[in-house]
């Protein structure tokens, strides 16, 4: 794995041309290429209600309209869902034109499709927390239902518990039957977890896993790039 940094000097879209510039192994043509986005605003869409065409007007409900995003789609087939979410449009564009066929994803469909699938083997709730530099994700499931998926920024690990045990409350979630996963920074995760299993009993600090064996730490691989590699999406 070759981790690629941005010049914080430069603006976004031109950084990303040097990187390009200089390593050619990104303009190879793979089987696959996934462009995936961390941290774009997104939404989900029941497909029961969704229209392609309505797409753009579909995001605006959840997110003041932007003109310098464009809205992408994201079909979660199993859930019978679409995600919708925002890249910047200079980007999406440099991106579609020096790429091989790019597939556009936001970070969280491999996550939802990887935890949609364990729910279908186990019957109580399951919460799974990701702790990122500045913000978490958290996803509740049950059998095939996705009950709820929200991201929030936090300043510190109290912002963090305080979300987790509003969640419970909101989600009907049991803190005696129900399972609670939390990933991301080792430490971070700790300190959350000598919390929130005072309140919750079945509490566990998910290790990266690829294909049952875990993952070395200085591989760096991401939660949801190991879902994505594991399920797909």
């Amino acid at each position: 794995m070759e981790t690629f940094l941005f010049d914080s000097d430069r603006a976004t879209v031109d950084s990303l041309k040097n990187i390009f510039f200089t390593n050619p192994c990104l303009s190879f043509a793979y089987q696959s290429f996934y462009v995936i986005d961390s941290y774009g605003k997104y939404t989900l869409v029941s497909d029961h209600v969704f229209l392609e065409k309505e797409k753009d007007r579909l995001f605006s409900f959840c997110h003041l309209k932007d003109k310098s995003l464009k809205v992408l789609l994201q079909p979660l087939l199993a859930l019978d869902m679409s995600l919708l979410f925002g890249m910047d449009k200079d980007m999406y564009a440099f991106l579609l034109r020096s790429l091989i066929n790019p597939v556009f994803i936001h970070s969280l469909s491999p996550l939802i499709k990887a935890w949609y699938n364990k729910s279908l083997m186990v019957f109580p709730k399951l919460m799974h927390v990701v702790i990122n530099e500045h913000a978490i994700d958290v996803l509740c499931v049950e059998q095939g239902n996705l009950l709820f998926v929200n991201s929030y920024n936090y300043d510190n690990t109290n912002d963090i518990i305080y979300y987790i045990m509003y969640i419970c409350k909101q989600t009907g979630f049991d803190q005696i039957e129900d399972n609670l996963t939390i990933s991301g920074n080792k430490t971070c995760c700790r300190s959350v977890l000598s919390i929130v299993n005072q309140y919750v009993r079945k509490t566990n600090y998910l290790k990266p896993t690829l294909n049952g064996y875990q993952v070395a730490v200085d591989q760096d691989l991401t939660l949801d790039m190991i879902a994505l590699i594991e399920c797909g999406v």
